[in-house]
Order: structure tokens, then C-alpha cells, then sequence
């Protein structure tokens, strides 16, 4: 079984990069092969919004690090994707790389009703695990209405890679300590776990 970790925090050896490269761990235990890819080392672009994509499904047309990425994606069986929180939100390396899985995308309309049709042509039946870490304690002392709105929106994700199983851990209360999940077992063995459980059935 082949699994990828993709971090997508700027900072290196940090709490995102920690906890993905725990599940990592845990999978390579159970004899998976792994792989991890720091985004920050790549050179990548945001959705140009051309829609060259759709010219060739599934293949974005920007000559940067992400398009071979996407495709080596395809490949894997179980993938692990990571983010920091910043501003109630993902990282700007994690939104570049969810807005580009659009190239996999086209829309349509069902020639006999008009409704709105969605044809993918990423490989779905893959396992996911998400990995979030943010600095804020969980309630949150202040605006919690938009971690809300957070979690709504990190739905795309298991849809986008048309998931069969998805898992979400998360890191609260790291207080801008990029060691803190380090020093953490209870957190790390729930990383570890969560990705033993991407091998296998």
C-alpha cells in the first residue's frame, strides 16, 4: 500500500509537519510505503481560473511543481493532507493545492432534465486523513463562529478526492508553538493511529 503526506504549513519541522510525519509512522508500521512532500519546497501556483484543464481532464496546464504532484496523487492509495490554521483558515499553500483538484473537475448538465451534472477524473475510493492544528484552545475564547464556517469548508476535501473514508484530527491550542505537538504523546499516538488505520481494509 502506497501513502502520501502532504504539509502544507510554511514553517518547517512544525506541529502540521509533526503530526503528518507521525501518521506517517504509523503506517509504515503496518508495512504501507510513504512518502512526504513539504509544499513550502515546491514552486507552486494558485487556480489561474483558465480552464485549460478542461481541455485534457485532469491535467492542469501551469508548468509548476504542483501539476506532477496532482498526477503522482492519483497513484496512492491513502493520502494525508496537513494545514496550519492562519486567520480562521487554511494556509494559502493548502487553499492553492484544494483549488487546483478543480482541473479534475467539469461540469455539466443532463441533456434530458438540465440538472447540473459533476464528472471527476481523480481516482476516488482513496483514504484520507486530514490533519489541522491551530494555535486557538477548542471552544475558542473568541469569534468560534468562523472555525465553524472552517470545518464546513474543509467538507470539499473528502469530496473533491472522492474519499470512501475520511478522518480529520486536530491539533487545538498550540498558543504559536511550533514544538507543542512534539511534546505531546497522547496527541502523537492519535496521529499514529489514525494512520495504521489507512492500511488495510
Amino acid at each position: 500500500m502506497k501513502i502520501i503526506g502532504i504539509n502544507a504549513s510554511p514553517r518547517k519541522k512544525a506541529n502540521t509537519q509533526t503530526l503528518i510525519e507521525a501518521a506517517l509512522a504509523g503506517a509504515a508500521e503496518k508495512g504501507a510505503e510513504t512518502r512526504l512532500v513539504n509544499l513550502r519546497e515546491l514552486k507552486i501556483n494558485g487556480c489561474l481560473g483558465c480552464e485549460g484543464c478542461k481541455k485534457q481532464l485532469g491535467k492542469c496546464v501551469q508548468p509548476d511543481d504542483l501539476t506532477p504532484l496532482l498526477q503522482e496523487m492519483t497513484a496512492f492509495d491513502a493520502i494525508v493532507l496537513g494545514t496550519p490554521v492562519y486567520w480562521y483558515h487554511v494556509s494559502a499553500q493548502f487553499k492553492m493545492l484544494v483549488d487546483r483538484l478543480y482541473s479534475f473537475f467539469e461540469l455539466g448538465a443532463d441533456p434530458q432534465t438540465g440538472a447540473q451534472t459533476i464528472k471527476s477524473a481523480f481516482p476516488g475510493g482513496k483514504k484520507l486523513l486530514l490533519v489541522v492544528s491551530r494555535g486557538d484552545d477548542e471552544p475558542s475564547p473568541m469569534y468560534g463562529q468562523f472555525y465553524k464556517h472552517l470545518d464546513e469548508w474543509l467538507n470539499i476535501v473528502p469530496f473533491a478526492l472522492g474519499a470512501k473514508h475520511f478522518e480529520c484530527l486536530h491539533q487545538y491550542g498550540a498558543h504559536l508553538e511550533r514544538k507543542s505537538a512534539a511534546g505531546d504523546a497522547d496527541l502523537l499516538q492519535k496521529a499514529r493511529t489514525a494512520g495504521a488505520k489507512l492500511v488495510g481494509k
